[in-house]
């Protein structure tokens, strides 16, 4: 979540993750996770949460629930912004379009610097990986 602290510095994020042991005795046990995202407000003078994201799929190791709970967060926050980054590199990144679920990212094919057109790439693959998973 060290992404979502560096490019969204203003709201000063802080995660905190709630972590749920599911267990039953003709089961195998799983997790599921929140990450929980809450911002300094001025006028209270505490945190305050600010969005809650769920792991979408339940987890046998935590480590896993952890990095699905991010990814949600991260998506939703891209897409919260993609606006004021749509022309800089970070269009690249996947988000969730404004009121909806669903993801998208930003076509490379007519990026004409060649190494920022493979990361892209890249990017693409690895988040139709953590999506399938």
């Amino acid at each position: 979540m060290h992404i979502l602290q560096d490019h969204y510095l203003e709201q000063q994020a802080n995660v905190e993750y709630k972590c749920t042991k599911w267990t039953h005795p003709k089961y195998e046990s799983h997790l599921s996770i929140e990450a929980h995202i809450t911002r300094w407000n001025e006028f209270t003078g505490s945190r305050v949460v600010e969005s809650i994201h769920l792991s979408l799929s339940d987890r046998f190791s935590k480590q896993a629930s952890i990095c699905d709970a991010a990814h949600q967060a991260l998506l939703a926050y891209h897409g919260k912004h993609y606006e004021e980054m749509k022309n800089g590199k970070q269009k690249y990144l996947p988000h969730h379009l404004r009121g909806t679920l669903q993801c998208v990212i930003a076509d490379p094919c007519m990026e004409q610097n060649e190494q920022l057109k493979e990361m892209a790439l890249t990017i693409q693959a690895m988040h139709q990986k953590l999506e399938d998973s």
